[in-house]
């Protein structure tokens, strides 16, 4: 996704037993049904009513999203983010009713408000993977991964029985990598001290929620120097479990003869994502960072969702359409939740853990939950059906 909306977020996590570090690449269990939670400067406060209505659905995960404005060179303001005390009221509840939670801060554009003195590019910037944060700069090694350890310390210290924490030491921050792997490769290696001085070995689980464009080799690997695919490859290695934002062509199946005259078949769209998780793992894991297959994290789709640009292009979210564009859309994104339950079904050729539907906005909130008026029922059928154990491949 190009850039996210700074707004309430809400996603969907379509999770299996979703945190053992086993590295086998073999079929995971069928995924389950789960939800995510992303707010702004607002925080989590309308969050009880959001977890109620998940549980009542029967999602099994939450993955908390806070959003964090990158105002200047390795500078966050903290003040114009969600309020840690609502994080962690809202981690809380979510482990009291049951759900098994992820944290996955986010570096977001600042608004024109946050930090108006600042005339950095980075107000201008359309998406956080430009972004050229380092890793183990203070307030983000301290301020944000730091602070998240410390909330789940509490957290879990009062809840012995909780099913462990999934926290994203980073997201979508692409040039950063592309860039700086070393350096996230020493966060790791500091965040897995800190986790073992707050006594969290086994409760919290280390990730890494990667970009689509990772899984083009043009767009990152091969901007990266040797010796930075070198520090990805070990960074990733150490990873508990590794996540992409899955908006790849969701049409790369069908006959390339038919893709202006009909929509793929569910199963069309199942077999694009197939190739597109074989791909990555061959072509960018293995072959460009030379890792061995026991040396991959458990995977998981972080995000998915389709936008404007349809099946084609699922990460295009801006842009005014027609009535019947819309109706056509709307075609579209039905089919690719179908698809995308339909993949996650296969008992072959799915490795992935878990699916994060994008579910804020227009064309995402498929639920009507943010917005009843954006509702998709043909593609919140999809879902609901995965989640009832009724769809088959």
């Amino acid at each position: 996704m190009t850039k996210k909306i700074k707004n309430f977020l809400f996603l969907v996590l379509l999770a299996v037993p979703l945190f053992s570090p086993a590295r086998a690449a073999s079929p995971a269990p069928r995924p389950l049904l789960g939800a995510t939670v992303y707010a702004g400067a607002w925080g989590f406060t309308d969050a009880p009513a959001k977890l109620a209505a998940m549980k009542a659905e029967g999602f099994a995960l939450v993955s908390f999203v806070p959003s964090y404005p990158y105002v200047d060179l390795n500078r966050i303001d903290f003040t114009h983010a969600p309020a840690w005390p609502d994080l962690e009221r809202a981690v809380n509840a979510a482990l009291d009713v049951g759900l098994t939670v992820v944290i996955k801060p986010h570096l977001d554009p600042p608004s024109p408000s946050d930090a108006p003195e600042s005339h950095t590019w980075r107000k201008g910037a359309p998406w956080r993977g430009y972004f050229d944060v380092d890793p183990m700069c203070k307030d983000y090694r301290e301020g944000v991964i730091g602070r998240s350890l410390k909330l789940l310390s509490r957290a879990l210290a009062a809840r012995p029985s909780a099913a462990p924490v999934r926290l994203e030491l980073g997201a979508e921050l692409m040039n950063s990598v592309a860039y700086g792997a070393t350096r996230w490769e020493e966060l790791l290696a500091w965040a897995k001290t800190e986790r073992r001085r707050l006594g969290l070995n086994g409760r919290v689980l280390l990730s890494h929620n990667f970009e689509h464009h990772f899984e083009i080799p043009g767009d990152v690997v091969l901007r990266m120097s040797p010796e930075g695919r070198r520090a990805l490859a070990r960074y990733i290695k150490g990873l508990d479990a590794i996540a992409l934002s899955q908006y790849m062509d969701l049409t790369a199946a069908m006959p390339a003869a038919e893709r202006d005259s009909r929509l793929p078949t569910a199963q069309e769209v199942a077999q694009a994502l197939t190739r597109h998780e074989r791909r990555f793992r061959e072509d960018i894991l293995v072959k460009a960072l030379g890792l061995r297959p026991s040396e991959i994290a458990p995977l998981h789709i972080g995000e998915f969702g389709v936008g404007v640009g349809g099946l084609k292009f699922p990460n295009e979210w801006s842009g005014a359409l027609t009535p019947a564009q819309e109706l056509a859309l709307a075609l579209e994104i039905a089919r690719g939740h179908e698809g995308l339950t339909r993949y996650l079904a296969l008992s072959e050729g799915r490795t992935v853990r878990s699916a994060v539907l994008w579910t804020v906005g227009r064309h995402y909130d498929v639920f009507g939950w943010s917005q009843p008026e954006a509702a998709i029922p043909a593609a919140a059928a999809a879902d609901r059906a995965y989640l009832a154990g009724k769809d088959r491949p």
